[in-house]
């Protein structure tokens, strides 16, 4: 449980409550607002004006780039806040964060994915970390099957997983949306084979995916479970992130719509939907990735983006 102790405290609690009632994930700015309030606790302990120094001397502290990001967005969208409120606090300006950069992500060949999930399968029981030779090959099959954020994939309840209609329920993911994810029949088997056998292990257990009672597994064993079997299958792709077998379910969609002959102006939405994107453009962004071929059905323009769909 965060708790705040500045001066600014029950502002930095209101805001994130505000925030999180319109849609927002509250994990967004609690843990950069956490910082910014251990900081003020020490720095500017009887301060309770959000002045241009005090910001300013946050983002710069502790690290060698001016402005990060993270810092930098949170303490804009407080300074906006206690505009609103009616007090007199500075705004970060939008020109001085450096807008970010997307790299293009890693897209598998068949072989690599291949020797990916043969790795999966080699994987060996540990102390350190029982049943991961089951939950791993399903894990990752999982989000390369279904698209699924890796948060969305290790935080599924079992209660969220209807193997009778295989339909997976996401709960409060991006913008705190619930959606719908239908499941192949070859996946919706393989769920059903792994609940089985995990209700065996511990019967009654609340995560899908659960390390302990009532735990989910850790983001950073999901990463790097990911980066032990990338080695495994011979170092591919040393860049990548478990978020790639995310990219690489949109990509080979499309490109499977392409040669269907399918009209992605109509199905493009569609696409967005199931991956739980905040807009069309999110999800027109991976024609950029995709063969010479897609290219050329003359959907994207310079920038990439599919004007019939873009809000």
């Amino acid at each position: 449980m965060i708790t705040f102790t500045s001066a600014f405290a029950s502002h930095i609690e209101a805001m994130l409550d505000w925030r999180e009632a319109l849609g927002y994930s509250r994990r967004t700015l609690a843990y950069p607002m956490m910082s910014f309030d251990r900081f003020c606790a020490r720095r500017y302990p009887g301060e309770t004006v959000l002045n241009r120094e005090l910001a300013t001397a946050w983002c710069q502290e502790g690290t060698r780039v001016d402005w990060p990001a993270h810092k930098a967005h949170a303490v804009r969208a407080f300074g906006k806040y206690l505009r609103l409120l009616g007090k007199d606090a500075f705004v970060l300006p939008a020109a001085w964060i450096s807008p970010h950069v997307r790299s293009l992500p890693h897209l598998f060949a068949d072989t690599d994915l291949a020797a990916f999930f043969a790795a999966a399968d080699r994987i060996t029981p540990c102390s350190a970390s029982p049943f991961r030779e089951y939950t791993i090959p399903v894990l990752f099959r999982l989000m390369l099957g279904c698209g699924l954020r890796p948060q969305e994939a290790r935080l599924l309840r079992r209660r969220d997983v209807d193997s009778g209609s295989a339909v997976l329920t996401i709960e409060r993911s991006k913008r705190n949306k619930d959606r719908r994810v239908p499941v192949d029949e070859a996946l919706a088997r393989l769920l059903v084979r792994f609940d089985d056998l995990a209700e065996l292990r511990r019967p009654g257990r609340t995560f899908f995916f659960e390390d302990h009672p009532a735990q989910p597994y850790p983001a950073r064993w999901v990463t790097a479970s990911y980066h032990r079997c990338r080695a495994m299958a011979g170092g591919i792709a040393p860049y990548s992130t478990p978020y790639t077998l995310r990219h690489n379910y949109a990509t080979r969609t499309l490109t499977r719509w392409v040669e269907e002959g399918r009209d992605l102006n109509v199905w493009l939405p569609y696409l967005s939907a199931y991956m739980g994107h905040d807009t069309y453009s999110s999800t027109a962004y991976y024609i950029h990735l995709l063969p010479e071929r897609l290219a050329a059905t003359g959907l994207t323009s310079a920038a990439g983006i599919l004007p019939e769909v873009t809000p």
